[in-house]
């Protein structure tokens, strides 16, 4: 009897998007290889931890949290397909705050559909699709060319080859998945119209910065967080992490995003030099002083939430070739529960390529 091989899929990127897509294909004929440029999983659905006296400090550090509308894909698959050991929801409401650093309660968008996240961090999400995918994950292999061959795509790290695939989805921030597809050997007007198509997604760049108190921080009301509304403050939000369930073993965690505009302004600064100017700012929008923290954390996010999507028409022409997108870049919003959308669709389309 003659064997008949497995098509074989590369994704580049383990952000959510591409492992839920490699997770929805765990049981069709692919064989799915998921390529990382870093050491992690799940993009900026992120998480560290702290060791101190007190304990283990966890925080999500970019993505705050999924929401999971009733009905929508990410919902059954988190709440029903993956496991729910650890899942959790924050209870409190999201207010908000505009340019003078007005306080209002009950921000309706934000609080509706639950807040969730794991007691251990929601880059969770990631390692449970993972494990379940069971697909071959490659952690620090930077895809930075393709090359469409007669047998298939190839992948080049700049010291390694893999391949040949069937087919590749792409799912980094759109402007590093336009500089791939531009530095990669395919048909010159496929090339074009997809560098086009995606270079049409904007991004904010965000600083994440982390203060971290022994006591607790006061703060407005009964709030969970704090969003901006109107683009006029230089803190975009702010979040007591205390607030989900297993995260902090004691005082105040303040999780602060700061505005694309202040970010810009202040992204070669070094840590201290942050602290000490987000300290007054998060002050004032509480109403308290606050000291020196007992120790901080920062993180540069450079493509932090799209502002504007991909031509998803350009994008399909790809499909005819094996070459496939995803991630929060399609819906143009930085939503967790989009990009496994995302993920998802993908996986459908690439499933009916292969049938």
């Amino acid at each position: 009897m003659l064997s008949v091989s497995r098509p074989a899929l590369a994704v580049v990127g383990a952000g959510v998007a591409g492992l839920a897509a490699a997770w929805a294909l765990r049981d069709s004929a692919c064989a799915v290889t998921v390529f990382e440029k870093s050491r992690g999983l799940a993009g900026r659905a992120a998480t560290r931890r702290h060791n101190g006296p007190a304990g283990t400090w966890t925080y999500d550090h970019g993505a705050q949290y999924v929401k999971l509308p009733a009905g929508h894909p990410a919902h059954r698959l988190v709440h029903e397909e993956l496991p729910t050991h650890g899942l959790v929801d924050v209870s409190r409401d999201v207010w908000t705050f505009d340019g003078s650093g007005r306080v209002a309660p009950g921000d309706e968008a934000h609080n509706s559909d639950g807040k969730w996240t794991y007691r251990t961090g929601i880059s969770r999400l990631g390692k449970w699709l993972a494990d379940a995918a069971g697909a071959e994950v490659r952690t620090e292999t930077h895809v930075r060319r393709l090359e469409r061959m007669s047998q298939g795509w190839v992948l080049h790290t700049g010291d390694d080859s893999f391949g040949p695939f069937d087919g590749v989805l792409l799912t980094a921030p759109a402007p590093q998945t336009a500089d791939l597809v531009d530095a990669s050997t395919l048909d010159v007007d496929l090339r074009a119209l997809l560098v086009d198509g995606l270079r049409r997604a904007t991004y904010r760049k965000i600083f994440s910065l982390v203060l971290a108190y022994e006591e607790p921080v006061s703060r407005p009301g009964d709030c969970y967080a704090l969003l901006n509304t109107d683009g006029e403050h230089p803190v975009s939000w702010l979040a007591f992490e205390e607030d989900k369930p297993g995260h902090v073993p004691r005082g105040s965690l303040l999780v602060a995003q700061m505005a694309s505009g202040w970010t810009r302004d202040h992204y070669s600064d070094e840590r201290d030099a942050l602290v000490a100017a987000v300290r007054p700012l998060l002050g004032d929008l509480l109403g308290t002083p606050l000291g020196a923290p007992a120790w901080a954390d920062s993180q540069r996010w450079r493509y932090a939430l799209p502002d504007a999507a991909a031509d998803p028409t350009a994008l399909a022409l790809g499909a005819d070739a094996g070459l496939f997108f995803a991630g929060d870049f399609i819906a143009g919003q930085g939503r967790v529960h989009l990009a496994l959308e995302s993920g998802l669709a993908a996986a459908d389309r690439i499933q009916f390529f292969f049938s």
